[in-house]
């Protein structure tokens, strides 16, 4: 009975995803699909943390702690 129920549960998940892939961009589809690539999250998070260094040194008062008015 679960081995059914999976196959009609699967069968309904690709029914949905076929009706998703109509209505949404193809942008986010592309991103969709990225997203489970190992390779592209590592370069997306070096990025990332690219920019908030660069950030960081063209700004060196953010490192800075603040005081706050307690």
């Amino acid at each position: 009975m679960i081995p059914s129920y999976a196959a009609k549960h699967d069968t309904t998940v690709l029914i949905l995803d076929q009706e998703e892939e109509q209505t949404l961009s193809p942008r986010i589809l592309e991103l969709r699909k990225k997203i489970h690539d190992a390779d592209y999250l590592n370069d997306a998070v070096q990025r990332i943390a690219f920019v908030i260094s660069q950030k960081l040194i063209d700004n060196p008062e953010e490192l800075m702690l603040r005081e706050t008015d307690e």
